[in-house]
């Protein structure tokens, strides 16, 4: 067998991960949302995590209020002195604060803290463990795995705890200060390297054995899905794997473009960033170099807030405090309109058909525009709109103008004469022109598009 082949053959048994993929198991009793900081990790034993899914969506209730409020109508004193602006981003859900370290992976996710508590959701057994000093510096965690490992405060230990009766079972200490580890996604096997860049190995909560050393800093320590690969990267880009049951090398290849600042597994590909600023993937089997693997959707820290990124598209709120105001001029030389629109933006269209003009206009014989109390105006036979009118109640009635790259804007007016109605409800109309025959688009309030929750 060449050496092409053994790479192929190893790699095949390699799908890396941070963290482990499974559905959790059917829990007896209600999964527990953990919010104090000051837990009582005795009182978790028997309590289901909440799920991952159901985390996000929690954290979101309590930062996004209903769109749906847009209907609700102001005091009457507030009625056309405020705007409510509705434009469309990827929905962030701030999840956490004083987070310090977080391995996640599809369902399940691991958070630690300045406390030195570390959260699970979607996993197994307990929603909380508490290390023995703070904060926690790193965590090594698969859901279906009945272990975790977590070094914290001066990372003199590496801590194992069941997350089935949130006990720790086994504290490792190899006489130094640990710089990276890793337990296996059954959690039968453990192994870290120290300051002296030594490799220990051994059952997760047994007797770990020094079975090599490093040359230079190791960046990534990780076990292949069925744990009988282990496999590391240093700085220079040399890749070692060892059999943890043998504790014997087994392979090792050298990655050209170092050195390197980061290395981190995506399955059998190495994410890798060098000190250069250069980043690149590299594939373990085929060893060539693949564009850098960027994670747009999903959970990423920053300054101590864990948050999550959805691919939703979701519209937020801004709201304005100003009273609502237009003004229309014409040109007739440029056969063109002039708005000072509702965001105090000038736009411009054509007189002819309402259409956007590309080009802003420059002319000199701007004239006023009179336009009725439905923000509405016709001349020579045409007639244009500004705004639409999706809702009435009682003597307020709710106006909407869509404006192309910034959103909806929506006001509340007073009104001569009641009325109670809707024009499809939890739908907001949109038309690029002013032309009044113009046909309209209507777009959902809520969107629908999958992510971790769905």
């Amino acid at each position: 067998m060449n050496k092409k082949s053994i790479i192929s053959a190893l790699v095949s048994l390699i799908l890396l991960a941070s963290g482990c993929a499974k559905q959790p198991s059917p829990a007896t009793d209600e999964p527990s949302l953990v919010t104090d900081g000051s837990i009582d990790v005795s009182a978790l034993v028997g309590k289901a995590p909440l799920s991952l899914a159901g985390f996000v969506e929690y954290s979101a209730s309590q930062q996004y209020s209903p769109l749906d409020s847009i209907y609700n109508r102001p005091p009457e004193d507030m009625a056309g002195n405020y705007v409510v602006q509705l434009s469309k981003n990827n929905e962030i859900v701030n999840l956490a604060e004083d987070v310090t370290s977080f391995v996640q992976e599809n369902n399940s996710l691991a958070a630690g803290f300045k406390n030195g508590v570390v959260r699970m959701y979607g996993g197994q057994g307990c929603s909380a463990v508490q290390a023995a000093a703070a904060p926690v510096n790193s965590i090594s965690w698969f859901s279906e795995s009945p272990l975790l490992a977590v070094a914290s405060a001066e990372n003199k230990l590496v801590e194992v705890f069941d997350v089935n009766t949130c006990a720790r079972v086994r504290s490792h200490d190899v006489n130094s200060t640990v710089d990276v580890f890793a337990v296996s996604p059954r959690g039968s096997w453990l192994a870290l390297v120290d300051k002296a860049r030594r490799l220990w190995v051994g059952p997760a909560t047994g007797k770990l054995r020094k079975i090599d050393r490093f040359t230079y800093q190791p960046l990534s320590l990780t076990f292949s899905n069925e744990e009988g690969i282990l496999m590391g990267v240093d700085t220079t880009g040399k890749m070692v794997m060892w059999s943890p049951l043998k504790l014997t090398r087994i392979f090792d290849q050298k990655i050209k473009g170092g050195p390197f600042k980061s290395v981190k597994a995506y399955g059998p590909h190495l994410n890798i960033v060098t000190e250069k600023g250069e980043r690149f993937q590299w594939d373990v089997s085929k060893r060539v170099k693949s564009p850098f693997y960027e994670q747009e959707n999903g959970f990423l820290l920053k300054n101590g807030v864990l948050f999550y990124r959805s691919p939703r598209k979701i519209f937020s709120k801004k709201v304005q405090f100003k009273p609502v105001s237009f003004s229309v001029d014409r040109s007739p030389s440029g056969r063109a309109y002039r708005v000072k629109d509702v965001d105090g933006s000038y736009r411009y269209y054509s007189s002819l058909n309402g259409d956007p003009l590309k080009d802003e206009p420059d002319f000199a014989d701007w004239k006023s525009v009179k336009f009725g109390r439905d923000y509405s105006f016709a001349e020579r036979g045409r007639e244009f709109s500004l705004a639409v009118p999706i809702a009435q109640r009682e003597f307020q009635r709710l106006y909407c103008r869509y404006i192309p790259s910034k959103g909806y804007y929506l006001w509340w007016k007073k009104v001569s004469r009641p009325d109670d109605y809707f024009k499809s409800r939890g739908m907001l109309p949109r038309r690029d022109g002013i032309a009044a025959d113009a046909p309209l688009e209507w777009e959902p309030l809520e969107s629908k598009h999958l992510d971790i929750r769905d």
